[in-house]
């Protein structure tokens, strides 16, 4: 095959890469497609080889239409897709048993298997997440998970709507375990998957494997916890019930992702929903203006695209409640600035992006919800948090209500200050800061605002 020949395949699948990042899931896209390369085209018929067979199979069952639509669209006619495998790695050696004495237990954890674990997404780590105001306390939470899963904060419930990095703080966990402890079995798997597999197993008269494959993980990440009971009712809550109770008994980690609270999830088995607040619940909001340009900056160097800072803002003005969308409006442009070789204007930026600008509003405590709530918590006279005295316990309240009215409200550092007796912002910015780092030192901390945050946001 000549150089140009391969040039053009490689920029057909390259196209093709960038339309499919936007249709699957990231799992998906990181776990098989980017290992996917193209083979041959010949005009009508496309030859991709998947990494193995897994992976092969998996893009047939799944993916198979997507792919023919976005090289349909790259080539400029309708083409036919055939999916090969490379050659499959041999089969894992079985794991040994696991030693009662170990916090975790030490065996060779796979990427994906076939009860439906689903790879971790290389890009959702730590270090690639955006700490701010809108998810300093779940940031917080996941940390001291990773250092000792299993120990106080478990389970982790994390909750969001749609797109604000509850997938993203989950999988992170899961590669600080795999980096701190090599040899834990990790399993990141959707409610759907898990509830899928378990039907199959009923089925198949599979289900004691089922089970025990499940019960014998070190951390379980659950993802979209809420369709649990939308997909078998009862059933599928009670299997995820045992297998919870099991991890939990034997000091296994549990980390859960759902868009909605635990109070807020329709589920009929109340013992469910009492197992799922008994640790740590932690949300993540929409993310401020500058959050989100910071968001955008990180993406864009990672794309190695360097774009002005007016464009960003102007981005992140229009797209408020989604970094999911975010990222993708960024994304387009990215692959709009390799195509045609130059940066848009900014009314070309508005039409690039059109498409994804959504904004929406989260209802939040008002600031003197939240000093009432906090002084009846911590026993102090609300109007004594707002005033002069600078007792310990009345300052300690003080600090815990500036946090929380930062976190929950919309106000502006001055703004809250005002509230507070006419402090200034630098006062009210230290306080803020205090809690928040004590956050990641003590486990009464964490619980406190835990509690303080659920009930406002219950209100």
């Amino acid at each position: 095959m000549s150089d140009a020949a391969t040039t053009t395949l490689k920029d057909i699948w390259t196209l093709a890469l960038r339309d499919l990042q936007r249709r699957v899931s990231a799992a998906t896209y990181e776990g098989f497609l980017r290992q996917t390369t193209l083979v041959s085209y010949d005009g009508s018929t496309v030859v991709l080889r998947a990494p193995n067979s897994f992976a092969r199979d998996w893009l047939l069952r799944r993916h198979l239409p997507d792919i023919c639509e976005s090289l349909s669209a790259v080539a400029g006619r309708p083409v036919e897709v055939e999916l090969t495998a490379a050659v499959d790695q041999p089969a894992p050696i079985p794991p040994p048993a696991p030693s009662s004495s170990e916090a975790l237990s030490y065996r060779i954890g796979l990427p994906y298997d076939e009860f439906g674990a689903t790879p971790l997404n290389p890009k959702y780590t730590f270090e690639h997440f955006v700490v701010a105001d809108c998810n300093r306390f779940a940031h917080a939470a996941a940390v001291q998970v990773a250092k000792a899963p299993g120990r106080s904060y478990n389970p982790l419930f994390i909750h969001s709507k749609v797109g604000l990095g509850k997938t993203h703080l989950m999988q992170a966990i899961g590669h600080a375990i795999r980096a701190r402890f090599p040899h834990a079995e990790v399993v990141y798997v959707s409610a759907e998957n898990f509830v899928n597999h378990m039907i199959s197993g009923i089925r198949d008269n599979t289900i004691d494997a089922f089970r025990a494959r499940y019960r014998r993980v070190d951390v379980w990440l659950v993802d979209d916890i809420q369709f649990i009971a939308a997909i078998e009712g009862p059933a599928s809550e009670e299997e995820f019930f045992h297998t919870f109770n099991t991890l939990y008994q034997t000091g296994k980690q549990v980390v859960i992702a759902s868009d909605a609270p635990p109070r807020a999830l329709r589920l009929m088995n109340e013992r469910l929903r009492s197992r799922l607040e008994m640790g740590i619940v932690a949300d993540l909001r929409c993310p401020d203006v500058e959050t989100r340009v910071a968001i955008l900056e990180k993406k864009a160097a990672a794309e190695g695209v360097e774009l002005p800072r007016e464009m960003l803002e102007l981005i992140a003005k229009r797209i408020e409640s989604n970094i999911r969308v975010l990222e993708g409006a960024l994304m387009k442009v990215c692959a709009h600035i390799s195509l045609s070789g130059r940066i848009p204007s900014l009314s070309e930026l508005e039409e690039l992006i059109a498409d994804y600008s959504a904004a929406t509003s989260d209802r939040r405590p008002s600031v003197r919800e939240i000093v009432e709530a906090v002084g009846h918590r911590l026993g102090v006279d609300p109007d004594d948090i707002l005033g002069p005295k600078r007792q310990k316990e009345l300052a300690w309240a003080r600090q815990v209500a500036i946090y929380l009215c930062r976190e929950l409200t919309d106000n502006s550092l001055a703004a809250i200050g005002q509230f507070f007796g006419g402090r200034d912002h630098s006062t009210v910015l230290h306080s803020y800061n205090k809690v928040a780092e004590l956050l990641a030192e003590d486990q009464r901390v964490l619980f406190l605002i835990n509690e303080l945050k659920t009930s406002l946001t219950a209100a």
